[in-house]
């Protein structure tokens, strides 16, 4: 059964409105522009709430993960045995309705160096 049968089946479950696996999951790929930049990814982040993890594609930079129940200039690392550390210089994420936006913040959107989200 595929990810998006199961997901399909627990919410027909539970007898409310369907939950698709892309109303809540999205992979987002990105250059950094080191300038403040909105990530159309199609979740509601700001009405739903959510998880942003954040990566560069090049190197040996840390994740970032982002929550819509923390500060959003806090991350987690799942990489590192740190504790939640303040990034972004305290520029926070922005949540919105259709994804998030970003910072001018050399963690998570250093110009020229390309990202996943």
């Amino acid at each position: 059964m595929s990810v998006k049968q199961v997901v399909m089946a627990a919410a027909g479950a539970l007898g409310g409105e369907k939950t698709y696996v892309e109303d809540v999951f999205s992979t987002y790929l990105y250059t950094g522009n080191s300038s403040t930049q909105t990530i159309t990814n199609g979740i509601d982040l700001d009405g739903e709430g959510g998880l942003i993890w954040i990566k560069s594609r090049a190197g040996a930079s840390s994740h970032y993960l982002f929550d819509s129940t923390r500060a959003l200039d806090f991350s987690l690392s799942s990489n590192t045995a740190a504790a939640q550390e303040e990034i972004n210089n305290g520029n926070p994420l922005t949540l919105n309705s259709n994804g998030f936006s970003l910072p001018n913040s050399s963690d998570v959107n250093s110009s020229g160096v390309n990202y996943a989200s």
